[in-house]
């Protein structure tokens, strides 16, 4: 894994508080092979969610809410396991809503 990955997860720029530890999970979803946080944006949203939002040419795109804020995630997944995985986030996000 390259310098900044830790436990399948990119570290090298912050995280949404609360978040850290789902995108643990995700990484270790079998077809994961890299967790990407991105930007992060001021919002007007409340309490903790995470969705998948669409398929991106090399995996998947997630948004994370918490607290006033909103982060991008990008998810590098093969094609064949794209809508496991897809399924597998939205079952692991019910248990981390508030």
């Amino acid at each position: 894994m390259p310098k900044y990955f830790r436990k399948g997860v990119k570290r090298e720029h912050h995280f949404l508080k609360g978040l850290e530890k789902p995108l643990e999970e995700i990484a270790s979803i079998p077809g994961v092979k890299k967790v990407i946080p991105g930007r992060i944006y001021a919002s007007d949203s409340r309490g903790f969610e995470i969705k998948v939002t669409r398929e991106t040419r090399t995996g998947l795109k997630l948004v994370a809410k918490s607290d006033g804020s909103v982060q991008e995630v990008f998810l590098v997944v093969d094609k064949a396991d794209r809508e496991r995985v897809w399924r597998e986030i939205e079952r692991l996000a019910e248990e981390w809503k508030d």
